[in-house]
């Protein structure tokens, strides 16, 4: 084994690090700059979160270029396409009625 390393080639000149724009501004004394405040608009309500949990089933040839024809025209996704179909077939025994 050759112990002998070559030395290290120079790095050249480094340039230092530059200060934040806003070092010497105290965020106690500072607030965000939000613009003109308009009172008259309603409070952000997060939207409800539709839970979905998975479903796998094996389906015949025909009800799968169904639902990929569907997919294509109606530009759905395919779990929309059931949802909806499974609603409007048996919306009596939906669960929130």
């Amino acid at each position: 084994m050759n112990y002998e390393l070559p030395e290290r080639p120079a790095a050249g000149k480094r340039r230092a690090p530059r200060p934040a724009p806003d070092v010497n501004v105290d965020p106690v004394d500072s607030s965000p700059d939000l613009g003109a405040k308009n009172h008259s608009a309603k409070p952000f309500t997060p939207p409800q979160k539709i839970v979905r949990v998975p479903f796998s089933n094996r389906l015949s040839e025909n009800t799968m270029d169904t639902l990929a024809r569907v997919k294509a025209e109606m530009k759905i996704p395919i779990y929309e396409a059931i949802e909806m179909a499974v609603a409007e077939k048996w919306a009596e025994f939906e669960r929130n009625k």
